[in-house]
């Protein structure tokens, strides 16, 4: 290794080593101004330099990875370039430049799909899915309604059948309605019995 490269890396390291200790002292200092001093003006400043030297941890670590993925591309390692590059397209999307850099090198050297390329969420689909699942909330909660009242029921008939006094409903048959609501919400909760729904796709 040149002396060069050692100075060099020897340079990062120390700027690394710097802003890995600044960083909690700075969000130290935020924190006291924030909950000791009743100073959130001066807080803010500290939470902010704290994001600006986690941005600049960030692009430093991104531009590691991405010249790793180079070096094992250049040395024939494959495997590891490819878990490289496809890392920076993982974990460092907001360094859009060297994201970019490495989903043309999956595709064009590896003839590899960047695991970010999957098609981007339908609106559509997404409101349909949550109509659905707001629609089974709501059947459910029918369900466990239907539960209480019947349970109020059975309770008013055995208070009813100890005063003797008999009544249209007896306590066996509401044991037995409450006993089938208790399969049913569990047979939904299951996915055994799906809930109505027409606000679209089924």
């Amino acid at each position: 290794m040149s002396f060069n490269k050692a100075a060099a890396i020897l340079v990062v390291c120390a700027i690394t080593s710097f802003a890995q200790d600044r960083i909690p002292d700075l969000l130290r200092k935020g924190i006291l101004a924030e909950d000791s001093e009743q100073k959130p003006g001066a807080a803010i400043q500290q939470y902010q330099a704290v994001m600006n030297q986690f941005a600049e941890e960030r692009q430093m670590a991104a531009t590691a990875l991405f010249r790793m993925a180079e070096c094992y591309r250049k040395q024939g390692q494959k495997p590891q370039a490819i878990a490289a590059y496809q890392r920076v397209l993982r974990d460092f999307t907001d360094q859009t430049k060297l994201a970019q850099q490495s989903r043309t090198t999956l595709t064009t050297i590896y003839s590899v799909a960047p695991a970010d390329s999957a098609q981007p969420p339908n609106p559509k689909t997404q409101a349909q899915e949550q109509a659905v699942i707001a629609a089974r909330a709501r059947y459910r909660l029918t369900l466990e309604n239907e539960e209480s009242i019947v349970e109020k029921q059975l309770s008013l008939v055995r208070n009813r059948q100890k005063a003797g006094v008999d009544g249209a409903l007896s306590s066996a048959e509401l044991e037995q309605k409450i006993q089938q609501l208790k399969r049913e919400i569990a047979a939904f909760d299951a996915g055994f019995v799906k809930a109505p729904y027409t606000g679209g796709t089924k």
